[in-house]
């Protein structure tokens, strides 16, 4: 037995990773995931999606004369991956969804059948940690970066 399943087959992480979410929102946190992630994909030939998700309570969801105020916060972010990932040599994929961090990384993972989520650890975890809330709901793996 090689080890590998037949095509068509998935297992996570079961065969090393092939694709890895990362939750990414230009935090020194999340930029340490996204490193720990790049390296970890470059290793074992992975992918990464790279997935930022804004909070439907964000103060850019503030409606002003009737039409939403939303910043370029994830434009901005997909042009700073650019310049971070030139070298990495890993294939990657950036995406913007809005909702529950947690559940939207999930969500992700689970439509692209990826083997792990990597996060950073939270800074306010007064304010609910992802990283937690992951660790104790997901159902793959979770690496939380410092």
């Amino acid at each position: 037995m090689t080890g590998r399943l037949p095509a068509g087959r998935f297992e996570i992480g079961k065969d090393g990773a092939s694709l890895l979410v990362v939750g990414f929102d230009g935090s020194g946190p999340s930029r340490n995931a996204l490193a720990y992630a790049a390296g970890l994909a470059r290793r074992d030939g992975a992918a990464l999606l790279i997935a930022f998700v804004e909070a439907l309570n964000a103060a850019a969801l503030w409606f002003f004369a009737g039409s939403p105020i939303i910043p370029d916060s994830a434009a901005d972010l997909a042009e700073d991956l650019r310049d971070e990932l030139k070298g990495a040599g890993v294939p990657w994929q950036f995406v913007s969804v809005r909702g529950d961090t947690a559940r939207e990384l999930e969500t992700l993972a689970g439509a692209y059948m990826a083997d792990a989520i990597v996060v950073g650890r939270s800074r306010h975890a007064w304010c609910g940690s992802v990283a937690a809330t992951l660790a104790k709901r997901a159902r793959r793996t979770v690496l939380i970066v410092p």
